[in-house]
């Protein structure tokens, strides 16, 4: 091979070397294109009140816990400002609506008597704009489940999960208020 071809064939290597660092950083910053820094969606409210949720289900004492979970967790995203009725830009009003235990295994000895559970609760959520009466999210079904294993006691085994199903209900609750999902029904799972 003559001392030009040599010459030709390392400038073309080093030109491809040039390149492909260039190529790897355009398709980097291609990849990066549909992505920015701040909120996914514009809202136009910043508070919020979340008055105590109605409890149209036998089970008492629900509409507390799942009122305080979301508080909890609107308090802890920091997206929205939770304020007092009068304060607030928008009311969640929520109500309780399903509240289910279904059997998932029985003993052995005994197939007559679950020792297994799910429990499943099912809230219905709306937002409006207290001051224009718009529909900042309209109405929504959330459910929350949990498997419950019993014991002794079985109503001390559901308080234990209640906690859990809340949580996992206001997770959901103030996902579609701060993300802005208007999707007719939510469904999730809170396993213990």
């Amino acid at each position: 091979m003559s001392r030009g071809a040599r010459v030709n064939i390392r400038a073309s290597m080093a030109s491809g070397a040039l390149t492909r660092p260039a190529l790897v950083i355009v398709l980097i910053a291609a990849g990066c294109a549909g992505y920015h820094i701040g909120p996914v969606t514009q809202r136009d409210f910043k508070t919020i009140a979340v008055p105590m949720f109605q409890n149209r289900t036998l089970r008492p004492q629900l509409e507390a816990q799942i009122t305080g979970a979301v508080i909890k967790r609107l308090q802890q995203d920091g997206s929205l400002q939770v304020e007092s009725e009068p304060n607030a830009e928008v009311v969640l009003a929520g109500s309780i609506i399903h509240y289910r235990r279904s059997p998932l295994r029985s003993l052995r000895s005994d197939t007559g008597v679950p020792r297994e559970y799910e429990i499943a609760i099912t809230v219905r959520v709306e937002a409006k704009n207290r001051h224009t009466g718009e529909v900042e999210l309209k109405s929504t079904e959330v459910t929350g489940k949990s498997d419950v294993f019993i014991g002794v006691d079985q109503q001390s085994a559901e308080e234990q999960v209640l906690p859990l199903i809340a949580d996992d209900i206001a997770q959901r609750v103030v996902g579609l208020l701060v993300e802005s999902w208007t999707s007719t029904n939510s469904t999730s799972t809170a396993q213990h």
